[in-house]
């Protein structure tokens, strides 16, 4: 998957946090990043998508982390392009990546995300982990492009939107 941009200086929307991250952060980090957003986009429908996707992406860095802190950084921006980018970074190693890289590949690809959600939820009754579904329900519900990238091994797993015409 190809990297995102990097957040410019004009950028709309701006966050970043840095946590050693729990799974009972979730709930409130996605509520504050749907507060958020809607204060700054005025599209609730779009708020809650992105904080679907800080939700999903979170628990996985955290289930998947390759750093027994579970040190964790968000990241929101909105670029020139109205694009607005949920950015989930943490320690990985290509072991790890290489096969969410396919993963992502694939749900990017399918022609419908919704069918291809339901199918990956009936598969995942036969799987022990990994199955995937809180990326196949960022791509389908969420209706979000999705990327990755690894640096060193830094792993930054991103899903993206585009906002609707400005006021």
């Amino acid at each position: 998957m190809e990297a995102e941009a990097e957040p410019e200086a004009e950028a709309a929307l701006l966050f970043r946090l840095e946590v050693s991250m729990r799974v009972h952060h979730l709930t409130a980090v996605r509520r504050f990043v749907a507060e958020l957003t809607d204060s700054v986009v005025h599209d609730g429908d779009l708020a809650s998508r992105l904080a679907l996707a800080t939700h999903e992406l979170l628990e996985n860095a955290v289930k998947y982390s390759a750093d027994p802190r579970r040190l964790v950084t968000l990241k929101l921006w909105a670029d020139v392009e109205r694009r607005i980018h949920v950015t989930v970074l943490n320690a990985s190693s290509e072991a790890l990546v290489a096969p969410l890289r396919e993963l992502l590949r694939q749900l990017n690809e399918a022609p419908d995300p919704v069918a291809n959600y339901q199918k990956m939820i009936k598969c995942s009754m036969e799987r022990d982990s990994g199955s995937g579904l809180g990326l196949a329900r960022i791509r389908a519900e969420g209706e979000m492009e999705l990327s990755c990238e690894l640096r060193g091994d830094q792993l930054s797993v991103s899903a993206q939107a585009t906002m609707g015409e400005e006021p």
